[in-house]
């Protein structure tokens, strides 16, 4: 039987093909169509995909999360009643995928991304993102096959969307242009910018960041951006110093967590998915604290067309990041 698992219809659309249990292709629609972030699938992409799978066509397609629940959260927000934007058998018919299609759940295909391709026997699984459905961190214990939800953060309270948010605010592109924000911040030193950043912490978040609880509790829904926040900050060393004191902010939410999950969960390996997790600056901060700390590659949405069918068969597999089609 060969299995497909999808991300689209959002942003970085991707596809993972398998045979049985066995991972046998992955690849992003941008690697394709050269379009970065690319939302949609693209025919060069699915034939691929075809090709990858002895030019069969998929006989069930496993997509990343559920659509309804999504679209409950979307109108909840105010964005409106968007079913049929997220009508995925729709969607998929216009690539000619008209075979049974199963929904994952959001924050379940990043934690099985995460878990069933580390080759670790169990780990503590951090998810962070912007939104999933109505989730925006998770944190799992893992130990075998089973993967077990420990704690879970809802909409409107998320670390992705506040680091997304500061992203704008400095003039850069949301959901793309992360990256750039912790090399804006560097030349800045963090104990010389510290009135900025108490100041962005006692704005935005509500209690301390000490590792005692989890989650990051927000005062504001940052959804639709902060570009009301300090309109005084205009020039060049201005948007250094926010960069800065957001890079520094984001990694005292991680510093938390991950404090959290040592001193209440019993595995000394981490696991790290979700958007959030590119964030290598933080990462590598917090490493020390772990014997064993795995983020896989894509670790954002791109990585739960994998993450759907693990999530879906609750399975380690044998893992090679080579299998995805830029890695070659």
């Amino acid at each position: 039987m060969i299995t497909w698992g999808i991300v689209g219809n959002s942003h970085d659309a991707s596809i993972a093909v398998f045979e049985e249990r066995k991972l046998l292709w992955a690849a992003l629609a941008k690697d394709f169509s050269k379009v970065d972030n690319d939302p949609h699938l693209n025919p060069e992409l699915v034939n691929a995909a075809k090709e990858a799978g002895g030019w069969r066509s998929p006989d069930k397609v496993i997509w990343y999360e559920t659509p309804f629940l999504k679209t409950l959260r979307q109108w909840w927000a105010g964005q409106g009643w968007l079913q049929k934007e997220n009508n995925i058998y729709k969607y998929l018919k216009k690539w000619d995928i008209r075979c049974p299609i199963k929904f994952a759940i959001h924050h379940n295909s990043h934690a099985a991304y995460g878990y069933y391709t580390s080759g670790l026997p169990n780990a503590t699984v951090l998810v962070l993102d912007s939104i999933g459905e109505w989730e925006c961190l998770t944190i799992w214990a893992c130990a075998g096959d089973t993967m077990k939800k420990i704690y879970s953060q809802k909409y409107p309270h998320s670390v992705g969307l506040f680091y997304s948010a500061m992203t704008q605010r400095l003039g850069l592109k949301a959901n793309r242009d992360e990256y750039k924000v912790n090399t804006l911040g560097t030349p800045i030193k963090v104990e010389e910018n510290m009135e900025l950043l108490n100041d962005l912490l006692s704005t935005f978040i509500t209690g301390t960041l000490n590792g005692d609880m989890p989650g990051v509790e927000f005062k504001v829904n940052l959804h639709k951006g902060c570009d009301w926040y300090k309109p005084e900050l205009q020039t060049d060393m201005d948007m250094a110093r926010l960069a800065n004191a957001t890079q520094s902010a984001f990694e005292l939410m991680l510093r938390s967590n991950s404090k959290w999950c040592l001193n209440q969960l019993p595995s000394r390996n981490l696991v790290i998915t979700g958007g959030c997790a590119l964030n290598k600056t933080a990462v590598n901060l917090i490493s020390k604290d772990w014997h064993n700390v795995w983020v896989p590659p894509n670790p954002g949405d791109p990585g739960s067309c994998i993450g759907g069918v693990l999530a879906m068969n609750k399975q380690h597999i044998d893992f090679d990041p080579k299998i995805w089609y830029n890695n070659n």
